[in-house]
């Protein structure tokens, strides 16, 4: 079959930019990582709306299956799920997977009373200050490795915001969005009590990660970057966000995922 110039074009116009993937529907795996992701949130979470629409716009559908972490980088890594969300980069995971353009950020900080004055520059500024961590939890090589500091562990962030509140430490390590879910859906109470410090610790940008092993894996990374420009050129990310209730700050950290 031949065709005019003209139908050829059209042709092409036609496809649009996610040329032979239009209308695909992709298997994500994900965890349970509230308030980022997770079956009892809405929409499964902002994170999952993020990705959703960012396909949605380039014509591509998606379904959604929770499991274990570990299982969800298996999974996609033999090709049984096209793609993971949401993944922390690593040079080795750069390697092992198409990863695409970040889609949100999680930061990494510390928290306190707002009735108490503490600033800092450096972490030797908050010699004098007790610092609630999470037992296990891994945060930045540099503050794991300051024992100078005195921190005091506990078994959860629930826990250390609680005793922040009652003034039994002077700050919590925590990630914000993390932070901000606990206070906002246990200690309701004690919302308008904490605040943030900065410098934040370290951000963390969080990205799709395409497996490999499926056919047109750069083509989906390239779709997806696409239709991610556009939700965050034309204000969706920020409608999302809001929707979340999380209109007054960035865009985690799961320590190690």
């Amino acid at each position: 079959m031949k065709f005019s110039g003209f139908a050829a074009t059209l042709l092409i116009l036609c496809l649009g930019t996610t040329g032979f993937a239009a209308n695909k529907t992709l298997s994500l795996a994900t965890l349970e990582w509230e308030p980022y992701v997770g079956k009892k949130l809405m929409n499964y979470g902002f994170t999952s709306e993020i990705v959703t629409k960012a396909f949605k716009r380039v014509d591509y559908s998606v379904t959604v299956d929770f499991m274990p972490w570990a299982r969800v980088l298996h999974e996609v890594l033999k090709g049984k799920y096209d793609a993971a969300f949401p993944a922390y980069y690593s040079d080795k995971r750069a390697k092992t997977y198409a990863l695409s353009n970040s889609f949100a950020e999680g930061p990494l900080v510390f928290c306190k009373k707002k009735d108490v004055n503490i600033s800092y520059k450096s972490l030797q500024d908050l010699k004098p200050y007790r610092i609630g961590v999470v037992r296990g939890y891994v945060n930045t090589p540099e503050f794991d490795a300051a024992d100078y500091l005195k921190k005091d562990l506990a078994n959860s962030d629930e826990i250390n915001l609680r005793k922040l509140v009652k003034g039994r430490i002077d700050l919590v390590v925590i990630d914000k969005f993390t932070a901000h879910h606990i206070l906002r859906t246990t200690i309701p109470e004690s919302v308008d009590t904490i605040e943030f410090v900065k410098p934040w610790l370290q951000a963390k940008p969080l990205y799709l990660a395409v497996s490999r092993k499926i056919k047109g894996h750069q083509q989906i990374v390239k779709d997806f970057n696409h239709g991610l420009k556009q939700i965050a050129e034309d204000g969706t990310i920020r409608k999302i966000m809001k929707k979340h209730g999380f209109d007054q700050m960035q865009t985690s950290r799961k320590r190690v995922l």
